[in-house]
């Protein structure tokens, strides 16, 4: 029964991304850009997903190094996620893969502090978590696929007559937004099973 409730929770995380990209484009009318839902709703599964980390880093205190090393990782890509903000709010003046790499840089410190083996060796302990998979998939997900399913490259080719930014866009940001919410399932089952 356990494995039925999982499967389920899993098809409408699933439907998730879909609803958000329908909110964008019949209720709110507007493309899928960096100010949609869409995009929004990244920023706040890796706020979510930042905060379990943590929450997971309090309860196992012996992997601290590697989970400061993944907190690392989705703070940064938290920071990219919003680029166009950072670069109003500062006026220009300050490039967002800055204020991303000052961010790394303190994650790396941090998540090292004990040595760069022990991090490393904390991020192969994570292993130990059967559910630490989702995190993988997820990354992978956000990381490579929906990267290589979002190039211009791919979407011109298809076309063959005109390029549309918002096709692009309306099949790019939700499976970043999927990934995001597998990395969320997995982090929430960690922290269930302790």
């Amino acid at each position: 029964m356990q494995k039925i409730k999982e499967y389920l929770a899993l098809a409408i995380m699933m439907c998730v991304p879909y609803v958000l990209v329908m909110f964008d484009n019949y209720i709110l009318k507007n493309e899928v850009n960096k100010h949609s839902v869409t995009a929004i709703s990244h920023s706040v599964f890796l706020i979510i997903n930042i905060i379990l980390l943590y929450k997971i880093k309090r309860n196992n205190k012996d992997l601290s190094g590697g989970i400061l090393l993944i907190t690392g990782l989705f703070a940064a890509m938290l920071i990219r996620e919003n680029r166009e903000n950072i670069r109003e709010l500062f006026s220009g003046a300050v490039h967002w893969s800055w204020l991303a790499i000052a961010v790394s840089l303190y994650y790396l410190w941090q998540g090292t502090r004990n040595g760069i083996g022990k991090a490393f060796a904390d991020l192969k302990e994570m292993h130990r978590f059967s559910d630490y998979n989702y995190l993988i998939c997820g990354l992978i997900l956000v990381l490579v696929w929906s990267r290589l399913f979002g190039n211009r490259f791919v979407w011109k080719g298809i076309e063959h007559i005109h390029y549309s930014e918002a096709l692009k866009n309306t099949a790019e940001e939700p499976t970043q937004s999927l990934g995001y919410l597998i990395i969320m399932f997995g982090l929430v089952k960690i922290l269930k099973n302790k």
